[in-house]
């Protein structure tokens, strides 16, 4: 295994055309904030040109629309499966040639669900704060002139460790774009979410709740000595962990914590549990000092670590960072691995290399 930018186990399919699709139809979804711009047009008679921005509200129908289609296929492919004798007991959510298809998440789907997504999807504050995110991609992009930062050009002044101590796994994320967090938007292109499975690649026990989570209420460290910028505290823990989102979120990150490392470089660690963080704006703070514990707040389908660095403290307008960690990582189609800096993917184990 290398720090390669690549991700290191090679999937001769590729990227599915369902995968595909999902990522295709959530970016059109993130065009339905444009639709609020057609209240101009009650503003002045000059912008009675905006109503045109009234059609943009489509596009909030098209991720939950696809979503359905691809929940009610998913049902009726596993019911073929049980009748022809070749399913094999559903572990993941995941397809076989992707690299978490060892990964048992607590996501248990239902076309419910889908109608959810749509619902939150026009949720006043969400809305809102999609709008935010777009007009901010705009900004980033602006600032560094349509050249945002690659693995190619970026160079870190921070040695970052892994944001928590013992084996946990990368569930999303990689500098790789066919398994990026998310490509947009753009300060969450090197993001990651972080759990801790078991043997069996679960995610959580026999229980209920977030407490049957592993990776709930783990101390979150600092990755890096640095001086906190923001913390916000005070969201609640969602209840539901079978990939319901919370309705009453109006933080998407939920409970989190900014920190400037350097010049240009914040980490952002997000959905942390209600209550438990420990630190406040302006306080400095030591690498590996806990600063939070893991949660299920703001907009968490279940417990997990969001993690990403950016180059600007309002994280709207911030461009991801594509850093290396200093870690020990692994996977079960590779040979272990530990490298004082290393790309990390998603799929792989993670822990402090020491």
């Amino acid at each position: 295994m290398t720090s390669s930018v690549t991700h290191p186990i090679d999937s001769s399919a590729g990227e599915s055309l369902v995968d595909r699709v999902a990522r295709i139809s959530l970016l059109l979804g993130l065009l339905g904030p444009l639709g609020f711009l057609g209240w101009l047009q009650d503003v002045h008679w000059a912008f009675e040109i905006a109503e045109v921005f009234y059609l943009f509200f489509f596009f909030f129908f098209v991720p939950p629309t696809l979503a359905l289609l691809r929940g009610l296929w998913t049902r009726v492919s596993s019911v073929l499966r049980q009748v022809t004798g070749t399913e094999q007991g559903a572990t993941s959510v995941y397809d076989e040639n992707d690299p978490r298809s060892w990964i048992e998440i607590g996501y248990e789907p239902s076309p419910l669900k889908t109608l959810q997504m749509l619902a939150l999807l026009v949720h006043p504050t969400i809305a809102i704060r999609g709008l935010f995110q777009t007009a901010g991609a705009i900004v980033a992009y602006l600032r560094h002139g349509g050249r945002l930062p690659r693995p190619e050009t970026f160079e870190s002044a921070v040695d970052y460790r892994p944001p928590f101590d013992g084996e946990w796994t990368v569930l999303n994320g990689s500098p790789d774009k066919q398994y990026s967090h998310s490509w947009f938007p753009v300060r969450q292109r090197y993001a990651y979410d972080f759990v801790i499975t078991d043997d069996a690649g679960s995610t959580h026990d026999d229980g209920d709740g977030a407490e049957s989570f592993y990776c709930f209420d783990e101390p979150i460290l600092a990755p890096a000595d640095g001086t906190v910028v923001r913390a916000k505290d005070g969201h609640r823990d969602h209840h539901r962990t079978t990939g319901w989102i919370d309705p009453l979120q109006y933080r998407l990150a939920g409970n989190y914590v900014l920190i400037k490392h350097a010049e240009n470089e914040y980490s952002f660690l997000a959905h942390l549990k209600q209550g438990s963080i420990s630190v406040k704006k302006g306080d400095d703070i030591d690498q590996g000092q806990e600063i939070g514990r893991c949660g299920h707040s703001g907009n968490s389908s279940e417990p997990h670590l969001h993690f990403h660095v950016q180059d600007h403290p309002i994280p709207y307008i911030g461009a991801g960072l594509p850093i290396q960690f200093h870690a020990a990582t692994n996977h079960l189609e590779s040979q272990p691995s530990e490298r004082s800096q290393t790309y990390i993917h998603c799929g792989q184990t993670i822990s402090q290399y020491v």
